[in-house]
């Protein structure tokens, strides 16, 4: 990261590549932006008194609740790991989530995870899930699920994208519980993009 931040300040990669690869190394926002030189942007200071209450009557008040309907191309959805396109994504992520999410600032940020560490040879990752994640039947998520996951994306006869997308992870052999909230990825190559992988289509958890 420290080469990164070095060849940030040459000029030799701009401030969004290496705020990319700050935050895909494990970097927290805060601590990318602090590298970077700069802040993230600051929410608009809200309306107060008079301003407020003029904008409120001229939307007429919030209107909650309601139906919104929208329209998209109806696709094939025979398994979660064979999505291949965001009209599925958008149906199954109702109910599931993913372990992380690429936001419109090409910034990764952990979702179902709560951090994420990665070796110096960038082939070694080491996964850590929030606690208390709950599915809709009350059981909690939990490394298992994780693993049960990635064995549909790494199985050559459910024919998941994932397969290629984690070409360096190879197997479910290379894939390690350490315990109930830890599972370890074992490379076989570097790979810097492995948290930007976990926010494709099919990575949704099952």
């Amino acid at each position: 990261m420290l080469d990164a931040s070095n060849d940030h300040r040459k000029g030799k990669i701009n401030r969004r590549d290496f705020l990319r690869f700050a935050t895909l190394l494990g970097a927290s926002v805060p601590v990318a932006y602090a590298l970077a030189g700069c802040s993230p942007s600051a929410p608009a200071a809200p309306a107060t008194g008079g301003e407020a209450a003029g904008e409120a009557a001229s939307m007429g008040g919030i209107k909650r609740g309601g139906t919104w309907t929208a329209s998209m191309q109806l696709q094939l959805l025979d398994h979660p790991a064979r999505l291949s396109w965001v009209e599925g994504a958008n149906i199954v992520r109702q109910m599931n989530e993913y372990l992380t999410e690429t936001g419109p600032d090409n910034i990764t940020r952990p979702l179902l995870l709560d951090r994420w560490e990665a070796s110096d040879d960038v082939k070694t990752w080491d996964l850590y899930l929030k606690q208390g994640i709950l599915f809709n039947n009350g059981d909690e998520l939990q490394a298992d699920d994780v693993m049960f996951t990635m064995g549909e994306w790494l199985n050559p006869d459910v024919g998941s994208s994932m397969l290629g997308l984690l070409g360096a992870l190879g197997t479910m052999d290379n894939v390690e519980k350490v315990d109930d909230y830890h599972i370890r990825l074992h490379l076989d190559t570097p790979d810097i993009a492995i948290p930007e992988s976990l926010f494709h289509y099919p990575a949704v958890i099952l």
